[in-house]
């Protein structure tokens, strides 16, 4: 690694994250561990590892490629496609042992024929819509495919997705979970699924409703929090460190612009450190003149707008900086630390699409 600006993932954390998780199932409950998005940018495959070894009952990705490549490179936990698939994905389903989940009517006909033709079974999980508004089932949809016969389907289980858990009002979720239990009862009639799962991160925690026994565990396994509106927010530890060297240090006297635009004017005699990564990496230029980072366990502003490649951060009050210092973008460095909501605030977004934000050209360093 010849380039030190490197995202540090401690796999310690996640197991942490995943006791915390654990504790507050009920009896009879099991995780699933979301890896889509590339493991929410921290490594699909190294997080489904640490998972499979802590006895996480399933895998859940977004995209059959996800879950084909998954499977090629050693994981064997069940694992099952959270999202929408093409008529493309069908003859995937069997060899490589992942479950499709039903979200509409055209699905379930796709993969009924499809398995006819093989004269082979497919388990699925079926989804419903009980306030989300995305995929899945709504009532009358429901309705509809009890009444179909399914003969090469075999509905192994029943999910949704919450809405609200993670906004601290619980109407919202109360509502949802009335909705699945009530749709539940007629899908029993038919089916009698093994896995009945709607609760995520913020789910699993903020309520003690039965919500099932899946529990779909994403953001919290990375150790960041779902929302600032947590009632009961749980012990977790941030996973992702992203850090970038000092590569140049500069003195400016007082009227000098900086970076491009030069929407920065030094007010002061200013020693500027040059970190190595830009928006090219994820740091985004939204982060321009607002975010802080951390170098020798001290706060830095960041300077002017954010460059592809570099970013320009204030070092003046900070002694003894000297290149290559290690600059803290989110982590911990001494008592500091930067989460990723932090930079989520000042770009206007959530944590989630900062830690996905980070590119591939930026390389992912495990430990513990």
């Amino acid at each position: 690694m010849l380039r030190k600006t490197f995202v540090e993932i401690d796999l310690a954390a996640v197991r942490w994250n995943l006791a915390q998780y654990k504790a507050a199932l009920p009896v009879g409950g099991e995780l699933m561990a979301v890896v889509k998005a590339d493991g929410y940018g921290h490594g699909a495959l190294e997080i489904a590892q640490v998972a499979e070894s802590e006895g996480v009952a399933w895998a859940g990705v977004a995209l059959v490629e996800e879950a084909v490549e998954l499977r090629e490179k050693g994981i064997r936990m069940p694992l099952l496609i959270l999202g929408a698939w093409p008529t493309e994905a069908l003859p995937y389903f069997a060899p490589y042992q992942i479950t499709p989940t039903i979200h509409n009517l055209e699905s379930a006909w796709a993969l009924e024929h499809y398995c006819a033709k093989l004269g082979q079974p497919q388990k699925v999980h079926l989804k419903l819509d009980t306030g989300m508004g995305r995929l899945g089932l709504n009532a009358e949809q429901l309705q509809t495919f009890l009444a179909q016969r399914w003969e090469w389907l075999v509905v192994d289980g029943l999910d949704s997705h919450l809405a609200c858990a993670d906004d601290g009002q619980p109407e919202p979720t109360l509502t949802q979970l009335r909705r699945f239990w009530a749709a539940q009862e007629g899908v029993d009639a038919h089916f009698m699924p093994r896995w009945l799962h709607i609760a995520n991160s913020a789910g699993t925690t903020e309520f003690d409703q039965d919500r099932g026994n899946l529990f779909r565990i994403g953001i919290g396994m990375y150790g960041q929090m779902p929302s600032s509106k947590l009632l009961r927010p749980p012990q977790l530890k941030q996973v992702l460190a992203f850090k970038a060297p000092v590569v140049q240090l500069q003195w400016f006297e007082p009227g000098s612009p900086l970076s491009y635009g030069g929407t920065f004017v030094t007010q002061r005699r200013t020693l500027v450190a040059c970190v190595g990564v830009g928006y090219g990496d994820g740091y985004s230029r939204l982060l321009s003149g607002k975010a802080q980072v951390l170098v020798k366990g001290q706060r830095a502003p960041v300077l002017g707008r954010v460059c592809m490649d570099m970013t320009l951060v204030d070092v003046t009050d900070i002694p003894g900086v000297v290149l290559e210092d290690e600059v803290v973008l989110i982590g911990r460095q001494g008592a500091e630390e930067i989460l990723a909501g932090e930079l989520a605030a000042h770009m206007g977004t959530i944590n989630y699409e900062v830690c996905c934000a980070i590119s591939k050209r930026v390389p992912r360093v495990y430990r513990n």
